[in-house]
């Protein structure tokens, strides 16, 4: 089996993103790819190792909610004041997965 690998595309999904101490916060995504999702954030992860991340993704007139279960591996406050947080999916459905491929594919 070979290798996924596909390039990271713009992204202006919206949603949600919850940290284990309970609290949750608005997002939009920047940036994403089969593997990894960037995040725009008002708030930092306050020390949450996984976090849950919810997308509300369009794509060719196509609606879906992406749920997914992240490691975050950067929180950078950036120069809007805004967290920018770079994750990997950990879990996600195959089904949530393939639309995110096909959005990929559309825009790289």
């Amino acid at each position: 089996m070979t290798k996924h690998t596909s390039p990271y595309v713009r992204c202006f999904w919206t949603g949600t993103l919850y940290l284990t101490n309970g609290k949750s916060t608005a997002i939009h995504c920047t940036h994403i790819s089969h593997n990894l999702v960037e995040v725009e954030s008002p708030f930092g992860l306050m020390g949450s190792k996984k976090v849950k991340l919810e997308l509300n993704a369009i794509h060719e007139g196509k609606q879906a909610t992406i749920k997914a279960i992240c490691i975050p591996s950067a929180d950078i406050l950036n120069e809007h004041d805004k967290h920018y947080i770079q994750m990997q999916f950990h879990s996600i459905a195959e089904k949530e997965r393939a639309f995110i491929d096909t959005f990929v594919k559309a825009h790289s």
